[in-house]
């Protein structure tokens, strides 16, 4: 699993839940490093925020889904940031979004939901 997060607390916590939970973790500071990151380990989920430095999530989103070998990999947005740009982030290919403040319950089912929905068809899911 990869979080990309450039808010130190929000990425630690993140961390530090799901590994809590039993998964595999790597982390990454904005787009640019996420992409990198993803492009090289395929992780099996990727859950990443939208407002970074150098890539936002959106243009990560993007690029992530124009490669062949990454285009099955969930992908859940988090944000704070309204509809708009959780819509925007839907049409770059993402598979859900959590709304920030995060809930973590609510995140954990979310990531819960999308590794056991791998296989079926992309529809927008709010968590």
């Amino acid at each position: 699993m990869l979080v990309v997060d450039d808010h130190h607390d929000t990425s630690f916590t993140l961390c530090k839940l799901l590994k809590t939970e039993g998964y595999d973790v790597d982390h990454a500071i904005d787009g640019v490093c996420g992409y990198r990151t993803a492009e090289s380990g395929r992780p099996d989920l990727i859950l990443t925020d939208i407002h970074m430095p150098r890539m936002n999530g959106i243009d990560m989103i993007k690029r992530i889904r124009s490669q062949n070998d990454l285009k099955g990999v969930p992908i859940i947005v988090m944000s704070a940031y309204g509809k708009r740009l959780i819509d925007d982030a839907m049409s770059a290919g993402a598979d859900g979004y959590v709304e920030k403040p995060l809930n973590l319950e609510k995140l954990l089912a979310a990531v819960k939901g999308a590794l056991g929905e791998q296989a079926a068809s992309r529809n927008a899911k709010a968590f």
